[in-house]
């Protein structure tokens, strides 16, 4: 084994005028693995050597052992080539494991990892082979200060959104980079409408997540036409926001809306996936009025019915259509970007300008490439779908998305297999706006993980949100803002989105008081009593002439 190449290096970190360290380690000096890894020469590397990654052999990899690297927080740095597309790669840091992608990259450039935390030395750390051909130059570690998350305003992409949309926005920005909504996917072809499932609360301890995650794809017109029922998704999604006060997310598994190819592998029910279709996408966009452009329409008239009933009961939705086009296993990602942002364009005008719906607030799901965005007319928040190792942090994806959308949008955590670690967000300064674990994956967290999570004082829960002007009976204890006392903030909550005289009355009894019973301290609460006093009488005697009506 050749001894291994250190470099240190100190540079000014011009953004926060904090001086990071650097300690670099070349990768033709580590432990190479696999059968398609060699040391190449080229001027433009650094040390002017680098390793190539044949494709074809999974277990390529190149191991370093950084046992000199100070403890400390530090980002990982990988330098790489990747002259034929984006490559994917997995990172082994200590115990901690995870997986990132190379941007496609002619010249040697550098890619996050992630952020790895070094108390007692480190041990190893080794990039592995994921898919395709690239070279791997370098593992860097630079000391790491937590980047500030900026706020974000709350206009909405659509000037005409009603008023509790406007609210939720101004909430969801309102708690960002404080406070991150827990959530789960539903399971829409389970058949219940019980949410979250049993299983989940029971191993949860009874705490239960603040945004439900649903799918119309049973609503998909080449799917109705097979049999596939609804189960009523629509309707128990609007029910539940209704009982509990919760945020509903909504995504759509488009069935293609013709061609499916429904072979084995290839089945209809399969008919989102690219492999199961041979809809054409692009010959449908440049024929307006053409029969594939008009079963597009008609697709997402049919869903725009759906919304509507959201609308209707005054219901919110935090809208995720066409997730993940940028991998191209989805038919709507198959036929590259511009058609992407021509779709997502005429579904945006459709819904919003042709069908009127002002409920939705648009999450665009990034994956990495700017060349996917739609753009900042027609995206109000930016949703990440990551499937990792249950180490990893995610921290990787976090930042780079951090670096894009800092001050301009909010990011969400909008799909994952693996549960958020409440204290390593708290570490790296991960503030996801909300998280959806996906169903099933429930089973592999323990339950004192699931706990942790949900239990962390900056994780809400459903019973932490605010009161939302959806729910169907006002706070029985009055603490409309559910800040933990009955003032004049939860009176104005009141007068502004319930105006019930339960609720008034559940004010009445309650103000002054912190929610454990003690009295608190209350501006001039004669005058406030005063008012409230006024308006309740003012209330019930609406409520009484009303009824003599």
């Amino acid at each position: 084994m050749k001894l291994l190449l250190f470099t240190a290096s100190v540079v000014g970190m011009i953004s926060s005028a904090v001086f990071a360290q650097t300690y670099r380690y070349e990768a033709e000096n580590g432990i190479l693995g696999g059968g398609g890894t060699s040391v190449q020469s080229d001027g433009g590397a650094s040390g002017s050597q680098y390793v190539r990654f044949n494709s074809g052999d999974s277990n390529n990899s190149v191991a370093i052992n950084p046992f000199d690297l100070p403890d400390g927080l530090y980002e990982m740095w990988v330098g790489y080539r990747s002259p034929y597309g984006e490559k994917g790669y997995y990172f082994d840091v200590g115990d901690i494991s995870g997986s990132g992608m190379f941007d496609e990259s002619s010249s040697f450039s550098d890619d996050l990892a992630g952020l790895f935390s070094v108390n007692g030395g480190l041990s190893s750390a080794s990039i592995s082979q994921y898919w395709g051909y690239h070279d791997v130059d370098y593992l860097e570690f630079r000391t790491y200060e937590p980047t500030e998350v900026l706020p974000v305003p709350s206009t909405l992409v659509n000037a005409n959104s009603d008023s509790r949309t406007r609210f939720l926005m101004q909430y969801l920005t309102g708690i960002y980079g404080d406070k991150t909504m827990s959530g789960l996917q539903h399971d829409v072809n389970s058949g219940t409408n019980t949410f979250p499932p049993t299983s989940y609360v029971t191993k949860s301890g009874g705490l239960l997540p603040a945004v439900r995650g649903s799918d119309l794809i049973n609503y998909s017109s080449s799917r109705t036409i097979y049999g596939q029922p609804n189960h009523n998704e629509t309707e128990d999604t609007i029910a539940w926001a209704q009982q509990t006060g919760g945020v509903v997310s909504m995504m759509w598994h488009w069935n293609a809306p013709d061609d499916l190819i429904d072979q084995p592998g290839m089945e209809w029910w399969r008919g989102f996936y690219t492999h199961s279709t041979t809809f054409d996408l692009n010959g449908a966009l440049n024929n307006p009025g053409s029969a594939d452009y008009n079963k597009i329409i008609s697709d997402i008239d049919t869903i725009a019915v759906e919304l509507q009933k959201f609308e209707t009961a005054g219901v919110p939705v935090i809208w995720r259509p066409l997730h993940e086009a940028e991998g191209g296993w989805f038919w709507w990602g198959a036929h590259g970007s511009d058609n992407f942002k021509e779709l997502w364009s005429l579904m945006y005008d459709r819904l919003t300008d042709h069908h009127g719906l002002d409920n939705l607030i648009w999450e665009f799901t990034d994956l990495g490439n700017p060349d996917w965005y739609p753009g900042d007319d027609t995206v109000d928040m930016v949703g990440l779908d990551i499937y990792t190792d249950p180490s990893d942090n995610m921290s990787g994806p976090w930042l780079d998305a951090l670096e894009k959308y800092n001050g301009e949008k909010i990011i969400a955590l909008s799909e994952s297999g693996t549960l958020p670690d409440a204290d390593e967000m708290e570490q790296w300064g991960i503030a996801w706006n909300y998280f959806a674990t996906w169903n099933g994956f429930d089973d592999d967290f323990t339950a004192q993980q699931l706990q942790n999570t949900l239990g962390d004082e900056d994780v809400l829960t459903v019973d932490e949100l605010p009161w939302f002007p959806w729910a169907n009976a006002a706070p029985s204890d009055g603490d409309y803002d559910n800040d933990g006392d009955v003032d004049g903030n939860d009176f104005l909550w009141w007068q502004r989105w319930d105006g019930s005289p339960a609720g008034l009355t559940n004010i009445h009894a309650n103000y002054g008081l912190e929610m454990n019973g003690n009295v608190t301290t209350v501006p001039e609460p004669a005058t406030w009593m005063l008012i409230l006093s006024a308006a309740l009488g003012i209330s019930c005697r609406g409520r009484r002439d009303s009824l003599n009506l």
